[in-house]
């Protein structure tokens, strides 16, 4: 699901698109199918490190956040950019 990527879904690790919550579990983040995407371990890797990150928009649909502040949406027709939110 990251733009460009081209690492087949099976290869991919499942991430969860809201972090499960350990101390308040109730709140969201379970590992259910709504909840998951399918990342290559760099890309998951990087997401979890905070160094990019990403929301899913609709099912399917991701919205990506950059260091740059770039913002990308990404579904299966392929990826845009977002223009930056005005100061």
């Amino acid at each position: 699901r990251y733009p460009g990527c081209q690492v087949p879904a099976r290869r991919c690790d499942l991430d969860h698109v809201v972090p499960y919550d350990h101390e308040a579990p109730a709140l969201g983040g379970q590992t259910e199918t709504n909840n998951l995407a399918a990342l290559c371990r760099r890309h998951h890797r990087l997401k979890t490190t905070g160094r990019i990150g990403y929301r899913m928009v609709s099912p399917g649909v991701y919205e990506w956040t950059f260091p740059t502040g770039t913002r990308a949406r990404r579904d299966l027709l392929g990826t845009e950019l977002i223009d930056p939110d005005p100061p």
